[in-house]
């Protein structure tokens, strides 16, 4: 028993007894603590038998989960002394770190629920649940703590944004990818101006199915931008399912995802050069001058052509006067020409040739 402040005369020696009993009070599973949830399913009491199944049951879960891959669950006892329970821990945990954590939590548990039938306690690194009512195997949507950082982020539209691809991301992994139902990730986001990489984890307790798991995660996910809007960081702390976000990276190892951000700017569109435009007065100018007189003389040519077609027509259809081949003058050709008659003129001086004036047959015929 430690002695009274006041009977320590020495300043020196009331600092160092002060000291002594704050080490004494805290430990490293104190230090851990994340949050419990008792049971109000009952009580019981020292030497029941209900006692005695709790101790056997996590003596169980303290020797078999670290040596199971970080979980194990077991039934104890007869009804009404049944007892339920399973531990987890975190995926990213090795098996000292994890039976180290699994010591502090039974440690500590009768301290934080005492006589309580059911506890849940949670720690960074795993995670403690007995009760007298069965549980496993099904979604527990009854037991969660919510935590986050209280401040915000610069751009919360877009951080938001980014958050729900990233833990929809990793959500499906450890749901339908993850033999330890547990996944990380992270987004990197190099833009102008810089924003933060966000890191993610998810885990399900591996009492349930696949397809449980993740609607375990959904569950929990979906109110989120209502809940956490433009938060820094935040986790939520479920019975059968959880997930953590910050700004920095929290977890162990590499991450099991690494995304680039969807948001990011587009890089600029590649601009084609311009057509190289000549000044006026020079080739430009000539081409357009070419092009110009092309443009009038074709259909003049074409006008010509046509015209002079149809002249040559209208004169070959014109009678032609041959020039006789022995000599004849101009003037004679043009008295003869002069001459000439047509029928009808010729019909009227003739009497219409009639029969008996053809000739050889009388009248003017010899």
């Amino acid at each position: 028993m430690f002695p009274s402040l006041s009977s320590c005369s020495s300043p020196f020696l009331r600092c160092l007894l002060l000291f002594f009993l704050l080490l004494n009070h805290s430990s490293p599973a104190t230090a851990g603590l994340l949050g419990q949830i008792c049971g109000k399913t009952g009580k019981y009491t020292t030497n029941s038998t209900y006692a005695s199944n709790l101790n056997l049951l996590l003596t169980s879960l303290d020797s078999n989960t670290s040596l199971f891959g970080g979980f194990s669950k077991a039934t104890i006892g007869q009804i009404p002394n049944r007892i339920y329970g399973l531990a987890l821990c975190r995926g990213d945990t090795d098996a000292s770190v994890c039976r180290s954590c699994l010591d502090t939590a039974i440690q500590d548990a009768p301290n934080l629920c005492p006589y309580a039938k059911g506890t849940i306690i949670w720690y960074d690194h795993c995670l403690l649940h007995y009760s007298n009512q069965l549980f496993l195997s099904t979604i527990d949507t009854s037991n969660e703590i919510f935590m986050y950082n209280i401040y915000k982020i610069t751009d919360p539209s877009r951080f938001d944004k980014l958050l729900d691809v990233l833990m929809g991301r990793i959500a499906d992994w450890a749901a339908y990818n993850s033999t330890k139902m547990f996944a990380t990730g992270e987004m990197m986001n190099s833009t102008n101006p810089p924003f933060p990489t966000i890191y993610g984890l998810a885990q399900c307790t591996r009492d349930l199915s696949r397809s449980q798991c993740r609607q375990c995660l959904s569950g929990i996910l979906d109110p989120r931008p209502s809940i956490f809007e433009g938060k820094r960081g935040a986790r939520v702390l479920g019975g059968s399912c959880n997930y953590r976000y910050e700004i920095y990276p929290f977890y162990l190892g590499a991450s099991t995802l690494r995304l680039q951000s969807p948001l990011e700017t587009a890089p600029p569109p590649v601009t084609m050069a311009p057509p190289l435009i000549t000044p006026a007065g020079k080739e430009g100018k000539e081409t357009n001058v070419t092009d110009m007189v092309l443009a009038i003389a074709i259909p003049l040519v074409a006008a010509f052509l046509l015209i002079s077609t149809i002249c040559i027509c209208f004169w070959r259809r014109k009678p032609v006067v041959k020039l006789p081949l022995d000599g004849t003058s101009l003037e004679e050709l043009a008295s003869a020409k002069s001459l000439l008659l047509d029928s009808s003129t010729l019909r009227v001086a003739a009497a219409n040739f009639p029969e008996e004036n053809k000739l050889g047959e009388g009248g003017f015929g010899v």
